[in-house]
């Protein structure tokens, strides 16, 4: 049972690895990387800097100098009145100040304002605003001419006589004369800047302070058209507020004539308040009759159902009272008498009898005359409380009458006295207006006045140039930060590592580069010792063209420089596997064209010089290349064996000493058949008794299927990378093998470029082969 790599141990459980370790890639990017990406990109982040600088100047240098003059003004939202009138704004405030100030800063930039300074300063000679043109610089020329082709594109059609607009100035030098004028306000503040640029100072001075003349004249003329048009606008409502006064007056003095009102009684309450003391007698008087009606009426009540004797009438009247006793104490003697003698025969007690009915008839007598008189109050009583109700009702008829009377005779005269006051008011504020017309005002201050500047506000060169160089810096840097990021190359080991999970066994130079492309004496000391026999098969002709990388560095004494990487992958090989170490190594890539084949040749002839039989085995039946590379015919080989044809031993070669080569032999219809026997699997199994090491030269992974077979036969896979391998192709061939259970010994990462940036700072080739020995003592 074949043990597991260490490595793979480590990549499988990390969290059992043993403390200290540390796998290259694990680590975030740090400026090293940066600095590498930037070194290698330094042509093209250099051409950006100075292409940027160079179009820059090209154009700062050429552009004509402008002259930037400045004036600050001070605006206010209300001027200071010359005179205490109640001038109309020329902008009422509607949404406050900010209104205001948009508004001015509108004013100061606007077509009209413009056409006027034009026309003061009689600038539509001037080349700047249409004249006649002056020399220009290129640069300059060749904007202005590049203005003048759009305008003429996309301006409306000029028809003749619109050569000067409504405003008296031709459009085109409005259009310059705005372009040129920059309207600044100073925020937190009520300043506000007016900057003008020309290549004349002393024209860009004139024409801001001739802006600012008649922005200032523009709003006090503003102003004194609005009172103008105030005051003839009350003029013409003054007649009709004349004739209103007049008819107000004529109607109040129409109703008081047919309501008989008096003029001076409107003014006193007299009248007023004796119809009110007079209601309030009425009133009081009627509650006291209605009192006594109540009174007066209860005791009718007792009257009606025959209770007369309870009446108060009867009750106080001292009479009456007198009356009951004696008609009491005369009924008792009756009563007494009665019970001894008989009526009508005994004289006392019929005189008894005939006294106590005068009395009682007296009584009774008295009791009626005392209702009668009870009965004739109250008729009095209601017949009065009718009479007053009736003048109450009379008197509040009166007091509505004289009110409504008075309500209307207050609105006529309230309307007279407002037509009086409102045409008093008018005529005064004609005569304000007429005297505040031409009172000069205004809310603009004049804070500086603008002089001739002594510099060019642009183009400002040195900015311009220091702006160009960074961006084209940040630019190139970006750049080739973006390609970086789309190069899908592997291109280090610390990548290998992090994309593949497998170790990096070594980097092999591009021999072809350090022979051929200006690496000079390190490039002849790094190939010294080579095995030249091997160098001359491979440049014999009977192998075809060959390229540059067709070469083997591993000298027969074992002492050629580039020979020791080929020494070093070796090494890792044979301490890949614990316990033993691999017998049969597959060399393979996973696409063509990496190299695999020169690399199986160097591993093979490095495996010869520490093992006694070594033999190599070209494995890629479909294009075979390791006999063109040692110059050996491939009559017959791997193919001849598998099918039979030929004996193991008639076809096996010796290269060099300890080195034996196995060719692919003849042309195979279906190598992919030969390959999967069972008897590949016996005859690699006998040839790893036979030789101390196997080194197979397989197919690539991706195109066929070839390696992956051959993978499960040997010990551990060689993964050859290229320069222009993509990491997706090579995950994929790692993912293939893996997939059927091949153990994979590392990645050789092959014709590096040692001149490279990617490499600068572990590039073993320029440190150490590329120094020249010491001089002989």
């Amino acid at each position: 049972m074949q043990e597991v790599s260490p490595y793979i141990v480590l990549r499988d459980h990390q969290a059992t690895a043993p403390p200290g370790y540390h796998r290259a890639g694990d680590d975030p990017p740090d400026l090293r990387d940066y600095w590498v990406v930037i070194r290698k990109r330094q042509r093209l982040i250099a051409a950006f800097f100075f292409g940027a600088i160079a179009l820059t100047a090209l154009v700062v240098f050429n552009l004509t100098p402008l002259y930037t003059a400045k004036g600050t003004l001070l605006l206010e939202a209300q001027a200071a009145p010359v005179l205490d009138t109640k001038t109309p704004s020329v902008a009422p405030e509607i949404s406050g100040e900010h209104d205001f100030y948009k508004t001015e800063y509108d004013i100061l930039q606007s077509r009209s304002l413009a056409a006027k300074v034009i026309d003061e300063l009689n600038l539509t000679d001037n080349p700047l605003f249409g004249g006649k043109p002056q020399n220009q610089g290129l640069i300059a020329g060749w904007w202005s001419a590049a203005r003048a082709w759009v305008h003429r594109l996309f301006a409306p059609p000029v028809e003749p006589g619109d050569a000067f607009d409504a405003l008296g100035a031709a459009p085109g030098a409005i259009d310059a004369y705005l372009g040129m004028l920059k309207i600044e306000p100073e925020y937190g503040t009520q300043l506000v800047r007016v900057d003008f640029s020309t290549p004349d100072p002393q024209l860009s001075a004139r024409v801001v302070n001739a802006h600012i003349e008649a922005y200032i004249r523009r709003g006090m003329e503003l102003k004194a058209d609005t009172a103008r048009n105030a005051e003839q606008f009350l003029q013409n409502k003054l007649a009709d507020l004349k004739e209103r006064v007049e008819k107000s007056e004529a109607a109040l003095n129409a109703y008081r004539r047919d309501h008989g009102v008096i003029a001076f009684s409107l003014d006193e309450k007299g009248k007023g308040q004796m119809i009110e003391q007079r209601l309030t007698d009425l009133n009081n008087s009627l509650a006291k009759v209605e009192t006594d009606r109540i009174e007066l009426e209860a005791q009718h009540d007792l009257i009606r159902r025959g209770e007369a004797d309870s009446l108060p009438e009867v009750m106080q009247n001292p009479l009456i009272q007198n009356l009951k006793q004696q008609v009491a104490q005369l009924a008792a003697q009756y009563a007494a008498m009665s019970n001894q003698f008989n009526p009508g025969f005994y004289k006392p007690l019929d005189d008894l009898k005939a006294k106590l009915d005068q009395s009682r008839a007296q009584l009774a007598q008295e009791i009626n005359r005392a209702a009668k008189g009870v009965e004739s109050d109250f008729s009095a009583t209601a017949a009065r409380q009718q009479m007053l109700e009736q003048e109450i009702a009379r008197v509040k008829t009166r007091a509505l009458a004289l009110n409504d009377a008075s309500l209307q005779d207050a609105v006529l005269a309230r309307e007279v006295d407002a037509s009086r006051n409102l045409y008093k008011s008018v005529l005064e504020r004609v005569r304000e207006l007429d005297v505040s017309a031409d009172a000069p005002s205004s809310s603009v201050s004049v804070v500086d006045r603008a002089e001739p500047p002594r510099y060019p506000s642009s183009p400002r060169k040195a900015l311009s140039l220091g702006l160009s160089g960074f961006l084209g810096l940040t630019g190139g840097i970006g750049l080739a930060f973006f390609l970086e990021f789309l190069d899908d190359r592997l291109k280090s080991s610390e990548q290998i590592e992090r994309e593949l999970r497998l170790p990096s066994l070594a980097l092999v130079p591009d021999f072809f580069k350090l022979t051929w492309n200006g690496y000079g004496y390190g490039a002849r000391r790094l190939l010294k010792g080579a095995s030249k026999k091997m160098i001359e098969a491979s440049d014999s002709p009977t192998c075809g063209k060959r390229s540059g990388n067709d070469l083997i560095v591993v000298g027969e004494d074992g002492r050629s420089p580039a020979g020791e990487l080929y020494h070093s992958i070796c090494t890792a090989l044979l301490f890949s596997q614990a316990g033993q170490t691999p017998k049969s190594v597959l060399v393979t890539s996973a696409v063509e064209g990496e190299g695999k084949t020169v690399t199986a040749l160097n591993v093979a002839a490095a495996f010869a010089q520490t093992s006694d039989r070594v033999l190599l085995i070209d494995g890629d039946m479909r294009k075979p290349r390791c006999h063109e590379i040692l110059g050996i015919a491939n009559h017959s080989g791997l193919a001849d064996v598998l099918t039979g044809q030929r004996d193991i031993d008639q076809v096996v070669h010796q290269t060099v000493s300890g080195l034996y080569f196995l060719s692919a032999g003849s042309e195979s219809p279906n190598p992919a058949a030969l390959i999967g026997s069972a008897t590949m699997r016996e005859l690699l199994a006998t040839l790893c008794e036979r030789y101390d090491r196997v080194v197979v030269d397989a197919p690539p992974v991706m195109p066929v299927s070839d390696a992956t077979m051959f993978s499960t036969m040997t010990d551990g896979v060689l993964i050859i990378v290229g320069g222009a391998t993509s990491k997706r192709n090579v995950r994929q061939a790692c993912a293939k093998l893996r997939h059927v259970g091949a153990r994979i010994f590392g990645v050789v990462l092959n014709r590096v470029d040692a001149a490279s940036p990617d490499y600068y700072y572990y590039n073993p080739y320029k440190s150490y082969y590329s120094r020249k020995p010491s001089a002989p003592a």
